[in-house]
């Protein structure tokens, strides 16, 4: 699998490397289909209108991930991540991987829009996130 990543946002440094070393960790462990995988870093001011546009909800969210048949993409707020990993007291990198984890699942057929497929997302977002090393992504706020 080929796996790009792409930052389009200018306000956190991410080792664009890094993360597509720990996505290609996941896909081992998840397994996938597709040929090739696109991972896109925007801001939530990026985000919200695609959220819009795709989900018809306004306000950003933390992922949207598209399955193009032989290719992925997955567009992950940055800022969402930073802002959660604050509320739940644990690093942005790890909030960053569990975002990759989770749309490499959907890329995989698993949903969560039930109770019970919300369950059995989050254990295999667990599992695989204990397979994965997530503390890898060099990750700081840019310098303005």
């Amino acid at each position: 699998m080929t796996i790009t990543v792409h930052n389009r946002q200018r306000r956190w440094r991410v080792d664009a490397q890094q993360l597509a070393r720990l996505a290609g960790r996941a896909v081992e462990c998840i397994g996938n289909s597709q040929a090739e995988l696109s991972i896109v870093l925007v801001s939530d001011r990026g985000m919200a209108p695609l959220n819009e546009q795709f989900h018809h909800v306004a306000g950003p969210t933390d992922i949207l991930t598209f399955d193009y048949g032989d290719a992925g993409e997955l567009i992950i707020s940055v800022d969402h991540a930073v802002a959660q990993a604050r509320r739940y007291r644990t690093k942005p990198s790890r909030e960053l991987a569990l975002y990759v984890v989770h749309g490499l699942l959907h890329l995989a057929g698993q949903d969560d829009r039930t109770v019970a497929q919300r369950r059995k997302m989050r254990a295999a977002e667990r599992l695989t996130l204990r397979k994965i090393d997530t503390g890898r992504i060099v990750w700081q706020r840019q310098k303005t």
